[in-house]
């Protein structure tokens, strides 16, 4: 018996095993492989689009990395089996001539072992083999399995990813149209419920992103469905309520709820997803919001903008890691 097949075969095994584990069960960010493989292949999309998030080309990477979870797993599971075989000459047996399978063979009957495609012309080589076979059979049940069901719920969460960034877009297109939009001429009335809804959703995506972190790859070209962007104007729109009090009404509780889930959802975007931007956007609104609150944007702010500098550098990385620009969150689109 090859006793270094045998390792590196159930050293692949427990390797794929456990990034399938940590991918699709344990709902808490992806596995080693899974991260590799999509920050690898979004910066080969990234770098073909010129880093030009109105590229249609970076609208494929997301269906290209799952489509490639799927095909990476599959393989590895049948390269682990086929090493573990091949490191005993006698694992398995041609059932017509009763002769030791060849390399080629061996591959080709754990590959119909784990479809359970296999018309029987090869078997396993002995008892033990065939509780091998038996372990294998199992595995490719649940595991294999595990990973193609895990299609379904991504797509969803990419159909609601796109919902939550249209909601936001109905709010307005800048951070200055959503507080005119927004104003009745006494308080901000027409947005607080529209914010409670987007707070329940926030809350969701944030923790699908820990769930599904292939989630970050789904990007759209289409401003109106970038959900980075959005959240940058809609987060922008809480700092000018933060800094001005530009809602002073009894109801103004609804902006602090918002800013928090908000805070809440940029935290799950860890370093693997945001590479924080070196320099702090801009915040020049003064000549920029409706005249109703030219009086609170001229008096003292009620906080100092240096408090949330590190954290704006952080979603200018988000926007940018995407493929915009920060024009594109403050600019109305052409």
């Amino acid at each position: 018996m090859n006793i270094a097949l045998l390792v590196l075969g159930i050293g692949i095994q427990v390797l794929v095993l456990v990034d399938i584990f940590k991918t699709i069960i344990y709902i808490n960010g992806a596995g080693f492989l899974t991260n590799f493989v999509s920050k690898t292949i979004w910066s080969l999309f990234y770098k073909l689009s010129k880093g030009n998030g109105r590229s249609k080309l970076l609208d494929l990477c997301g269906p290209m990395i799952l489509l490639f979870f799927l095909f990476m797993w599959i393989s590895l599971i049948w390269l682990g089996y086929s090493l573990i075989y091949m490191s005993d000459s006698a694992s398995v047996m041609n059932t017509e001539t009763d002769t030791q399978a060849t390399v080629i063979g061996k591959i080709y009957f754990v590959g119909y072992t784990l479809t359970s495609l296999g018309n029987g012309d090869y078997r396993a080589g002995s008892e033990v083999w065939q509780i091998v076979s038996n372990i294998m059979g199992l595995n490719s049940m649940i595991f294999i399995s595990l990973g193609i069901s895990y299609l379904l719920p991504v797509l969803q969460s990419v159909i609601d990813k796109r919902t939550l960034a249209v909601q936001i877009t109905m709010l307005g297109s800048t951070p200055q149209a959503i507080i005119e939009n927004g104003y009745d001429g006494k308080d901000f009335s027409p947005l607080y419920q529209r914010f409670t809804n987007l707070e329940s959703i926030l809350v969701k995506h944030g923790e699908r992103h820990l769930a599904y972190p292939i989630l970050h790859y789904f990007h759209s070209n289409d401003r109106r469905y970038a959900l980075p962007l959005k959240l940058a104007t809609l987060d922008e729109v809480v700092l000018i309520q933060k800094l001005y009090n530009i809602d002073d009404s009894s109801k103004n509780f609804h902006w602090e709820i918002l800013g928090a889930t908000l805070n809440n959802f940029y935290e799950r975007l860890d370093s693997n997803f945001v590479i924080e931007a070196d320099e702090v956007p801009p915040f020049d609104y003064k000549d920029k919001l409706p005249k109703e609150f030219a009086h609170k944007v001229l008096s003292k702010p009620q906080f100092e903008l240096k408090n949330v500098e590190e954290r704006r550098k952080k979603i200018r990385g988000y926007v940018r890691n995407d493929g915009w620009t920060w024009d594109d969150v403050i600019r109305s689109p052409e």
